[in-house]
């Protein structure tokens, strides 16, 4: 197989462990690899963008690129759900044994269906019928009011602070200043784990 011919100011980019690729009327030079999978008898090729090639040099890129194909990004909401479970006192938990984790996720998602609980934890379809949402919801967030002077209307805002798990990379989205001082308000410190 002939090696292709680029231009010269394109071929002089070419060096060895890198390879070029023409889209249109553009050139683009990436890290040329390969990478061991299980199953496969031989290595599969991976290529890494470094940037792309013009008269005067190489623009590289200053985004670092996800290989989507790879991994799966999922995005939830994180900010709200970490608030409520944080928040959640001793005395709203006590009365409901066992079952206050099953109840408290429950009315979370009730309030938040993008949850990150949904995919850490099973959430229940429907409480046990001696359990009445309503009154618990109500007294859960009587609890909080009075321990932490803290209404449900404060905390909704951090409901737009999302987990994004990349493969298994997790990362926090980007925290206004408005709710950081709700954060600091309620003494949370959001962390990914």
């Amino acid at each position: 197989m002939a090696e292709k011919v680029y231009p010269e100011w394109v071929q002089k980019h070419k060096a060895k462990g890198t390879s070029v690729r023409k889209v249109g009327n553009n050139y683009y030079l990436y890290k040329h690899s390969s990478k061991r999978v299980p199953g496969k008898k031989n290595p599969v090729p991976s290529d890494t963008y470094i940037g792309r090639i013009t008269p005067e040099g190489i623009i590289k890129s200053g985004k670092k690129k996800v290989d989507t194909n790879e991994s799966e990004i999922i995005v939830k909401e994180y900010g709200f759900s970490a608030a409520i479970q944080s928040l959640c006192p001793k005395e709203w938990k006590d009365p409901l044994g066992e079952k206050w984790q099953e109840v408290l996720d429950y009315i979370i998602v009730r309030e938040s269906p993008e949850s990150y609980i949904t995919g850490e934890r099973k959430v229940v379809d429907k409480l046990a019928p001696h359990i009445q949402l309503g009154a618990q919801k109500s007294y859960l967030l009587r609890r909080i009011r009075q321990e932490h002077g803290v209404e449900l209307k404060d905390i909704q805002i951090l409901s737009t602070i999302y987990l994004v798990t990349i493969g298994k990379k997790k990362l926090l989205s980007k925290i206004s200043d408005e709710q950081r001082k709700v954060l600091e308000s309620i003494g949370l410190e959001l962390e990914v784990r």
